[in-house]
């Protein structure tokens, strides 16, 4: 108790220079006031005491919080990756339906082209008045199968969103040249 005993010590001074007093009520007075200086000095450790262990509990809390932040942190980065990993795998998805309706939009056409040229073949036979027809026929699908060719090429550049426009846009440019190859068949034989 370096406190009390400098509190003590200066009383000393203060009652023992006054000389003419009584000892005892002297003696009464320092242990009261030691007592007293005392009382103060454990009330301050035990306030010291009492704010540390507030101070360790804040730092505990800030811990805990911290540890849960950073869980967050490492949730979100996984969920983050996992995120790229999915986007990734969806875009390869999405290259691999576009070549497999190119490839598909390609046969059509040249299965369609194939029949095209079977009517060719026989139009050398037919009366010019059926040839006739049938060129006429023939002058309306060069343009039909520049738009299917379009059509594919669009697949390129084709989102998960506009797929299906483009496959239905295609399929209407085929159904187009299908029914004038065979109008050219029917008109043909």
């Amino acid at each position: 108790m370096r406190t009390s005993g400098w509190i003590l010590a200066g009383f000393l001074m203060v009652f023992g220079n006054a000389g003419c007093g009584n000892e005892e009520k002297q003696r009464a007075k320092l242990a009261e006031v030691e007592k007293a200086a005392d009382a103060k000095v454990a009330q301050a450790e035990l306030q010291a005491r009492n704010k540390a262990l507030d101070s360790q509990k804040e730092l505990d809390a800030v811990k805990a919080e911290l540890e849960q932040t950073k869980a967050k942190l490492a949730e979100t980065e996984k969920a983050r990756a996992d995120s790229e990993e999915q986007g990734k795998q969806a875009e390869a998805a999405l290259g691999k339906a576009r070549e497999a309706f190119k490839a598909e939009g390609r046969v059509k056409l040249a299965d369609l082209n194939k029949d095209l040229t079977q009517v060719s073949k026989a139009l050398a036979t037919l009366p010019a008045a059926k040839k006739l027809a049938v060129n006429k026929i023939f002058a309306k699908i060069p343009p039909q199968q520049k738009a299917i060719a379009k059509d594919i090429a669009a697949y390129d550049t084709a989102t998960l969103d506009t797929l299906r426009s483009t496959k239905s846009t295609l399929e209407k440019d085929l159904a187009l040249m299908r029914a004038n190859v065979a109008m050219a068949k029917a008109k043909a034989k």
